[in-house]
């Protein structure tokens, strides 16, 4: 190699080093930046194609300097940390969550006119619900979600409008009467249920011994029409149910197979249809079971075993949103209630790695990258092999800033022999022209 040869390497050393410092400069200066993924510097030999000659010594030296290249670690996991947000996520795991950045902003209500159709990719999870009802992360960018069982993602939009009320349709009631009751005992119980306008209702279920194994039963309705249903009259033979008959043209009551006693009461809305589930005609006792009558006796005072459940709901206002770690989007309200409102969805590619990175701590897809794979969280039949999400968590910066300093070490150093070898190559050089003189 020739002194120029020796000038010429010294300088892509020099360039090389520079490369690396900038890409430890911009690692350190994201160490605290959340979804940050560091920059590694990749260094490989420059070889000359110019045969020098059958000389085995010149043939081996061959060698004429070093690049510097950017090798990115997207895929490598940083350290999940809790966040106090019920919209802060993290993915533990393979897979970025999909952003949509917005084309502009309506002056007035600060609303995004629109969205690039470009679609990106982060892992900077701190997402907040802002006054438009979207989430979005600290870098600006809006999270995007698919429909529930869909695939098509798009720009997430939250509806905050109250749920709807589920009236009740269904009752399982369970209980048993004490065989040892005085004729024309009395026994009571209410149930509340909820009506189609949101509101609590309740109806009464009186129990009269009427003789032996005998009871009527009246459902009191004392704020519907009619205000009364019954009597209907119940044998038990053995402790089991065994009849059940009545009269009233309002009830419609079933004679085998599954005991149930059917209402429609008005509660001011129109007739609500309910259907309470009692049991089985003669079947054995189960203990476990959620409805069923018996006749056993016990306590005479009162009714044993009770157990009631009923499917209405009722109607309520939004409250705030948060993430189910298999990305449903779940809203939440003010009554209790919660409800799937979409479907957040990974993107996991063949080489992530190679993604285009961007600033805001956002990627795109690349030739090189692939196509995005988009897949459930913790879905393991799905082929995108994505991770799970950690709700209430963030990803910190995959940066160490102790082996970024070991680096910066390293190639300081690196730069200042360069350095030196720019300097005894100049002055090589000089003594040569020198010895013409």
């Amino acid at each position: 190699m020739s002194y120029y040869g020796a000038l010429g390497t010294a300088v892509q050393g020099i360039s090389a080093q520079a490369i690396a410092i900038g890409h430890i400069s911009d690692n350190v200066a994201n160490a605290a930046t959340n979804g940050y993924k560091q920059v590694k510097t990749s260094f490989a030999d420059l070889v000359s194609n110019k045969v020098l000659g059958a000389s085995e010594v010149l043939d081996n030296n061959r060698n004429m300097g070093v690049t510097a290249a950017a090798n990115f670690a997207n895929r490598q996991q940083g350290q999940i940390i809790g966040h106090n947000s019920f919209t802060s996520i993290a993915v533990d795991g393979n897979g970025f969550i999909p952003v949509a950045k917005a084309t502009g902003f309506d002056r007035e209500t600060g609303e995004p006119t629109g969205f690039e159709d470009t679609v990106y990719y982060t892992r900077l999870g701190d997402f907040r619900l802002d006054n438009n009802n979207r989430l979005v992360n600290s870098a600006g960018f809006y999270l995007m979600s698919a429909e529930v069982d869909g695939t098509e993602i798009t720009p997430f939009e939250l509806d905050d409008s109250e749920i709807a009320a589920v009236p009740t349709t269904t009752v399982n009631y369970r209980a048993n009467l004490p065989a040892n009751a005085q004729t024309n005992a009395t026994f009571s119980n209410g149930i509340g249920i909820v009506d189609a306008e949101s509101n609590d209702r309740n109806f009464q279920m009186l129990w009269t011994k009427t003789g032996n194994n005998a009871w009527n039963l009246t459902i009191n309705t004392a704020d519907g029409t009619p205000a009364s249903f019954g009597p209907i009259a119940v044998t038990f033979n053995n402790g089991l149910l065994n009849t059940m008959t009545t009269t009233d043209t309002n009830l419609t009551v079933t004679a085998t197979g599954n005991a149930t006693v059917t209402l429609s009461p008005d509660f001011g809305s129109g007739a609500q249809t309910i259907t309470v589930n009692l049991g089985q005609f003669n079947g054995a006792f189960d203990p476990n079971a959620t409805n069923g009558l018996s006749q056993y006796g016990g306590n005479i005072s009162t009714l044993t075993n009770l157990s009631i459940d009923q499917n209405g709901l009722k109607g309520g206002e939004f409250d705030y949103v948060t993430f189910a770690e298999d990305g449903g989007i779940i809203y939440n309200y003010e009554n209790g209630r919660s409800q799937i409102g979409g479907q957040l969805l990974l993107a996991n590619f063949p080489e992530p790695d190679r993604l285009e990175r961007l600033d805001g701590t956002v990627f795109t897809e690349s030739t090189l990258s692939g196509e995005a794979v988009l897949g459930s969280p913790g879905d393991a039949d799905n082929d995108a092999g994505v991770g799970v999400i950690r709700v209430g968590a963030l990803e910190q910066s995959t940066v160490d800033v102790a082996e970024q300093m070991t680096r910066l070490i390293v190639a300081q150093q690196a730069y200042s022999m360069n350095g030196q070898v720019i300097s005894a190559a100049d002055s090589m050089l000089s003594r040569a022209i020198d010895m013409k003189r």
